[in-house]
């Protein structure tokens, strides 16, 4: 019996994330054992400077190094065959991000790949395709620190996908075009009306966090308004008090149910399903696929 340890490091707008699997392969993905070895999650917010100046600070890249460095240490430990490390819409829209990977992966040995929009929404894609009904239509919506990720599919059959400048650092930094926001409303009235039958599908940390306090992996509309209302009005140490939030989290989380409640209503649907994964287990189904088939 051969068992493999596979890592995904996600590095978002708002964090990042480290994930590592013990895994032993089965006929495909869904029939293989996994065990979660690792959950690592840490507080680089680099959309904070990127979505203002367009640049990672001098403070943020030390940061930003800080990490790789930890996420290192925890792959060699842990003995990893393979490992992909993924930066989404923060790191891809920073004029010096090239330099800076450069010089990530001189001192770390980690190689960061900074991947466009459409990949990330493909890696999203391929978490959601186990453990779901067939013969069903879904829209994914992955909400990050800097850009929203939507997928539309049907089974193993990927029916449309896109990525849009939405985000909740971007609105807490007030850089957020409402192009896009316009963009995505257009989107979503055609597909309304082609699937009127589709099931909603809520990936990424907020939607993870709502889900948790509101203590279902079905969230309704109607629970999830009733939190926005209470949240709204808090500030972000009575969140924090509240439910516990990192200060990181108690600030994007009312920006984030306010997407959320929009996504909903302009599809028309009462609820989102929330399975609680993220990029980091998309990587680490790509990597399953590449070696084991």
């Amino acid at each position: 019996m051969q068992e493999y340890k596979y890592a995904g490091i996600d590095i978002g707008s708002n964090a990042t994330r480290l994930i590592i699997y013990n895994i032993i392969p089965g006929n495909d993905y869904n029939d293989a054992l996994m065990n979660k070895l690792v959950y690592i999650r840490l507080p680089l917010r680099l959309g904070g400077d990127v979505f203002v100046n367009n640049m990672i600070s001098e403070n943020k890249k030390k940061e930003f190094l800080q990490v790789m460095s930890i996420y290192k240490k925890l792959i060699d430990f842990y003995h990893i065959e393979h490992y992909r490390a993924c930066a989404t819409s923060a790191t891809r829209s920073a004029d010096n991000a090239s330099l800076i990977i450069k010089e990530i992966e001189k001192e770390t040995g980690i190689k960061i790949d900074i991947i466009d929009g459409i990949e990330e929404s493909m890696l999203l894609y391929k978490t959601n395709l186990y453990n779901l009904p067939e013969g069903k239509t879904f829209l994914s919506a992955d909400l990050g620190g800097g850009s929203l990720q939507i997928t539309l599919f049907e089974g193993e059959k990927l029916l449309w996908n896109n990525s849009y400048k939405i985000g909740t650092v971007r609105i807490l930094n007030n850089t957020m075009d409402n192009f896009e926001i316009e963009n995505l409303s257009k989107k979503l009235e055609i597909i309304k009306k082609e699937y009127p039958d589709l099931k909603i599908i809520g990936t990424g940390g907020n939607i993870n966090k709502i889900s948790s306090i509101i203590g279902t992996k079905y969230v309704q509309l109607k629970d999830l308004k009733k939190l926005h209302k209470e949240l709204e009005p808090m500030s972000i140490l009575e969140r924090m008090k509240k439910y516990n939030f990192r200060s990181d989290r108690a600030d994007v989380i009312v920006p984030a149910a306010d997407i959320y409640i929009k996504l909903l209503e302009m599809l028309n649907k009462s609820k989102i399903y929330v399975p609680k994964i993220g990029l980091a287990d998309g990587i680490i189904r790509e990597l399953y696929e590449k070696f084991h088939g």
